[in-house]
């Protein structure tokens, strides 16, 4: 499912005085609580892509950024994007991945900020007793092909010298992962939170590495072998029509990041409630990501990389490169500590 945002028009101006202090107060910028079209973004109802959204709808950050966001849902991923390339939405939250295969189309869609570095959320779980990789060798791996899945589990065997060719890779779904991985079926499953800690609650499973740590017995420690981050994108016809009301959003999401920084505790139950996981659930997903609207040049990389095995896969036949899709001014413009590219 994915989370549709309408943001109608801020209220009326009050004044010089009172417009100033709100801008002071919040960084904002001339245009910002002007009168705004109707607009729609999309993320996926996903912990790992969603998190700011909610944390400012639910706390007001939005209104005090003098927005009106309305809040909904929609099927999919691939919803959305059909949604963006039929122009009722024009602004969203997704994987490095699906927004990599929309780029390369190509359609004209650009990146403004980072949503959350998800390297870590990217997990392979294995069953408790398991105690070296090799005891996988001659069992079923389930990855889902052309995703993060399969490149998680193609740098893991990279990493530490596994050999690919002596396991078996079925191709499933998460939904379908947790599922045979309940059942026995499979014995180990590369998939993203929270299925992953769903598998190691409800299915006897544990973390065998994931994209920023591994727990390989005699190899435990942070290594990071994976990269990937969801965004906030915007096409760029909505990026030059309406550059304030995406400012306007920026602002709100960064409050939002750093209420979930500074306010752990409140920030996981409000997650909790939206996402329908336990708090204790809730805060290992917190945990494996790291929430914030950052450029950097490791998001480029990653990004890059992402590219790079789409590429391979034959599922795009351009190869965008990140420094050309990715949008800074206008995050420079609300909070410039986090843009640390030129």
């Amino acid at each position: 499912m994915n989370l549709v945002l309408r943001i109608t028009a801020g209220a009326c101006c009050r004044g010089l005085l009172a417009a100033a202090a709100l801008a002071l107060a919040w960084g904002a910028v001339p245009g910002v609580g002007t009168a705004q079209t109707k607009v729609v973004i999309g993320a996926g109802k996903d912990p790992n892509l969603a998190a700011q959204i909610v944390i400012a709808r639910d706390k007001g950050f939005f209104k005090q950024a003098g927005l009106d966001a309305d809040v909904k849902y929609f099927p999919s991923a691939g919803d959305l994007m059909t949604a963006v390339v039929g122009g009722s939405v024009p602004i969203g939250s997704s994987g490095a991945t699906p927004t990599t295969i929309l780029r390369s189309r190509p359609y004209p869609i650009k990146i403004l900020s980072q949503m959350s570095d998800i390297s870590g959320a990217q997990q392979i779980i294995v069953k408790q007793g398991l105690k070296s990789p090799d005891e996988l060798y001659g069992k079923k791996i389930a990855i889902m092909r052309g995703t993060a899945s399969e490149s998680l589990f193609n740098s893991f065997a990279k990493a530490y010298g596994f050999d690919a060719g002596k396991v078996e890779l079925v191709n499933m779904a998460p939904a379908e992962m947790l599922a045979s991985f309940s059942r026995g079926t499979v014995d180990a499953i590369s998939v993203w939170e929270p299925h992953t800690t769903r598998a190691r609650r409800a299915a006897n499973g544990k973390l065998l590495v994931s994209g920023t740590k591994s727990m390989i017995p005699g190899k435990e420690g942070e290594r990071r072998i994976y990269g990937d981050h969801s965004v906030l994108f915007a096409t760029e016809a909505f990026i030059k029509a309406q550059p304030d009301t995406v400012k306007a959003v920026l602002t709100a999401l960064a409050k939002a990041g750093d209420f979930i920084e500074s306010n752990k505790s409140e920030a996981n139950t409000l997650l909790a409630k939206e996402f329908g996981l336990e708090p204790a659930d809730m805060a290992d997903v917190m945990a494996s990501n790291r929430y914030t609207l950052a450029i950097n040049d490791e998001m480029v990389r990653d990004l890059d990389q992402v590219a790079a095995f789409l590429h391979g896969l034959k599922r795009i036949e351009s190869q965008p490169k990140a420094r050309e899709w990715i949008e800074p001014a206008l995050l420079r413009a609300v909070r410039p500590s986090l843009v640390g590219i030129k």
